[in-house]
């Protein structure tokens, strides 16, 4: 099982690096909050979802055009790499000329304007710099955006919680954060030239011309999904403020602080998948069921725990000023089962050339999460931008599953969610009988309990103990 042991591989890369950076910057984003307090940490928070609503109209769809056609044809990486950074590089030129319109016709205060640019300036700089490492994961070695990754985040946050320290407030943040994306931009092109392909810069009309049309509603896809992410946030902060923008922020960054597991997986398995579309239908239904199988699982009992001691975790991390983020974190908690298993049907959907499908139903979701937030936040506030994103979701996964099972495999959805569904009860039963104890002796016990619990009833079987005995010792069929 060579193909399995390499998908492994790249998913351990991924994981080890990714798990890293996501406690580094939930450690960063904390001590941001603490320095710095509600109404500085909402500023820093509207700034991020704004800039990167911008950004993300730098890819049209082309990340993970490049992902899926260069894995099934290797030879058209250095075709696909020139020209997409001849693309991202005109429009990222467009959207920084449109940020510095927008924002100086607004009315900001110069600090504030200043704050919006350096981010955008960031904000692009990354997106040309996802550009190489969509040549790594097309080439199944993905231990090279891993090391990156690492190696530019702990400079990032190093340096983050020094400049907070001295006193340096939200501008010293935005230029280390100027500073961690030059940084990650450097070694991605190095890594890129000395091991993959030559980078250049190209624009070919033909290129262009060939492949618009198919990237472009995955382009949307992305860009319609981060306008239903973000848009809560600049609605809050225009119609509630910059303190109730903090405290929604300081609960929702922890529940995507958890996107990365979903992400990362299905960006491992995606090149595979993209294969197995073409040459065998039976191991595509196999590891779309696997994949949301093994999603459902991790997801679950996370949201769970996180929903029933949101208190403890907002306290711990952040202190009494923000309390109010208490309620917001009790309801966003869910949100994290929703992302874990909308993900792997977004990516099948991809995988099987159904993007068009997909940027419709991702359309109509944005456009809902706006219209429910413009509902329920003047009566609601921030718990109402909670409301309507878990809604969001929950139409989001409905709508995937309605397409998935139309066009590939319709699963039994009771099949694979009744076993996690009863260890997590006993799981969350023995959360509420303890809830004294300590909270990190609560957290690592519950985990325990769960996958033993899981594990007696029948939650893994043969086929995935088949599978993980594979993955660890590199044997087997």
């Amino acid at each position: 099982m060579k193909m399995l042991r390499r998908v492994a591989k790249n998913i351990a890369a991924l994981f080890t690096a990714h798990f890293v950076v996501a406690f580094l910057l939930l450690a960063l984003s904390v001590v941001i909050a603490r320095t710095l307090g509600d109404v500085a940490f909402g500023k820093y928070s509207f700034v991020i979802a704004l800039t990167a609503i911008f950004a993300i109209f730098s890819d049209i769809g082309y990340n993970t055009l490049m992902v899926r056609e260069v894995a099934r044809d290797p030879a058209q990486a250095g075709r696909y790499l020139k020209n997409i950074l001849g693309i991202r590089l005109v429009l990222s030129l467009i959207i920084f000329t449109a940020i510095v319109i927008i924002v100086n016709a607004t009315g900001y205060h110069a600090d504030m304007k200043n704050l919006i640019y350096v981010f955008a300036i960031y904000t692009l700089i990354l997106s040309i710099s996802d550009v190489f490492k969509m040549v790594f994961r097309a080439s199944e070695r993905m231990q090279y955006e891993s090391a990156i990754t690492m190696i530019s985040n702990i400079v990032r946050v190093v340096l983050g919680v020094s400049v907070l320290l001295r006193g340096y407030g939200l501008m010293g943040i935005a230029l280390v954060f100027l500073l961690y994306s030059l940084l990650d931009l450097l070694l991605s092109f190095v890594v890129c030239k000395t091991r993959f392909v030559k980078p250049g810069v190209a624009l070919d009309p033909g290129f262009w011309k060939g492949t618009v049309m198919v990237a472009l509603p995955m382009g949307l896809v992305t860009i319609l999904s981060l306008i239903y992410i973000r848009t809560d946030t600049i609605m809050l902060a225009i119609m509630g403020g910059v303190a109730v923008v903090g405290w929604y922020n300081a609960a929702y960054n922890l529940v995507l602080g958890f996107t990365p597991i979903p992400h990362l997986f299905m960006n491992a398995i995606l090149p595979l998948m993209s294969r197995l579309h073409v040459s065998s239908k039976d191991s595509l239904v196999m590891g779309y069921e696997k994949a949301l199988t093994y999603l459902l699982i991790s997801g679950l009992p996370i949201a769970m725990g996180m929903s029933l001691l949101a208190d403890e975790i907002i306290l711990l991390l952040y202190g009494e000023g923000f309390a109010n983020s208490v309620i917001a974190l009790e309801i966003l908690a869910w949100d994290v089962l929703l992302i874990f298993i909308c993900l792997p049907l977004g990516f099948m959907l991809v995988a099987i050339n159904r993007q068009n499908r997909m940027a419709v139903i991702v359309g109509g979701c944005a456009l809902l999460n706006i219209v429910l937030n413009l509902i329920l936040i003047p009566g609601f506030s921030y718990i109402g931008a909670a409301i309507a994103t878990l809604i969001t979701e929950i139409v989001l996964f409905l709508a995937y599953f309605y397409v998935i099972s139309k066009y590939l495999y319709k699963l039994s959805l009771h099949k694979i969610v009744m076993r996690p569904l009863i260890a997590t009860a006993v799981t969350a039963l023995f959360i509420h009988l303890c809830s004294g104890l300590n909270l990190v002796v609560i957290i690592i016990s519950a985990a325990v309990l769960y996958l033993v619990v899981l594990y007696l009833i029948g939650g893994f079987d043969e086929e995935d103990q088949r599978l993980l005995s594979v993955l660890i010792s590199g044997k087997g069929r």
